[in-house]
């Protein structure tokens, strides 16, 4: 079992229990999928990141840095920029999102053009630096 400590948008904290091992659940929340592990229904202008703490993971909603505060990103946004840094490409995003690929797609030059990235390894290095996302290195160090 692992524990997750769900902060919302008041700073309440939830606490509740799930059979899944914590960086599944850390994946799958960083990759944009948050909405299984909410035990309530979340706003829909919040987006929402994890950390895993040996056997426990956080939730908490993402929150711009404050040197950026002008880059705001739509939920979508995030769930479509957390897929992109997992790998995943326009396809698999639309289909874990149930949207369409060209919706994707519009979702990815949006975040280009708040980045003011040309390329997506530069919207994603980006992203990284700003702390907005944060890639999996698990897997690296297995």
């Amino acid at each position: 079992m692992t524990q997750l400590f769900i902060f919302n948008e008041t700073g309440r904290v939830q606490i509740s229990e799930v059979r899944e091992r914590p960086e599944i659940i850390v994946q799958t929340i960083n990759r944009g999928d948050w909405e299984s592990y909410l035990p309530y229904e979340p706003s829909p202008t919040q987006a929402w990141q994890a950390f895993r703490v040996h056997h426990v993971v956080v939730i908490m909603p993402l929150t711009a840095p404050d040197d950026y505060p002008h880059i705001h990103l739509t939920p979508r946004e995030f769930q479509t920029l957390q897929g992109l840094c997992a790998g995943e490409n326009a396809d698999q995003i639309a289909y874990q999102l149930h949207i369409q690929p060209r919706s994707v797609r519009r979702y990815s030059n949006n975040l280009r053009a708040k980045f003011k990235a040309r390329t997506l390894p530069e919207l994603l290095a980006k992203a990284a630096a700003l702390d907005l996302v944060r890639p999996d290195l698990d897997e690296l160090f297995d």
